[in-house]
């Protein structure tokens, strides 16, 4: 049995809690206080960390620790990264500039290690026009380096996708070190 330690990384609303929650079917231990931030609708916010705990089919447990996404609290984000297997990075598709986001959060992981990263793209049903360009923005930020998937927080099916591509890619980077 192998054991993955993903760490969930993104600004104040771009899905990191519902990610994490969307697969922990109901087994999450979650910071979230009523959010005093009045540049964001959000009625609440993580404040330390959202924790989950997932049993794989073949054996093997990923768990999740979703950083708090208010830059107050970045501090916070090297000590969740260290001894991680993987970083998925959720970038709110409404957030311009959306190439900015990704290159701000891929620097944030990769400052930490070099470990497999997941780039999900949430909340792009939101964006009223050119979700096309938002797309085309984030890919050009990573430059086909990194996986990126538009992914909507809420729906399990997508969340286990995001979640089996950071594996896949887990997987084949201990390969390489084999």
């Amino acid at each position: 049995m192998r054991e993955h330690k993903i760490v969930v990384l993104g600004s104040m609303g771009a899905g990191k809690s519902t990610l994490v929650r969307a697969i922990a079917a109901g087994n999450i231990v979650d910071t979230d206080v009523a959010n005093t931030d009045p540049s964001s609708d959000k009625l609440t916010t993580t404040v330390a960390l959202d924790y989950a705990d997932i049993a794989l089919p073949d054996g093997d447990r990923l768990r999740l620790y979703g950083a708090p996404g208010q830059t107050r609290f970045d501090f916070v984000w090297p000590s969740l990264l260290k001894g991680a297997a993987g970083v998925v990075i959720m970038v709110d598709a409404t957030r311009e500039p959306v190439k900015a986001e990704v290159e701000r959060y891929l620097s944030v992981a990769r400052d930490a290690g070099d470990m497999p990263i997941v780039i999900g793209l949430s909340r792009l049903d939101l964006v009223e026009e050119g979700a096309e360009r938002v797309l085309m923005d984030a890919e050009t930020a990573i430059d086909g380096r990194v996986p990126l998937a538009p992914v909507d927080a809420r729906n399990e099916e997508q969340v286990l996708m995001l979640m089996d591509m950071l594996v896949s890619e887990i997987e084949s980077a201990e390969m390489g070190c084999a």
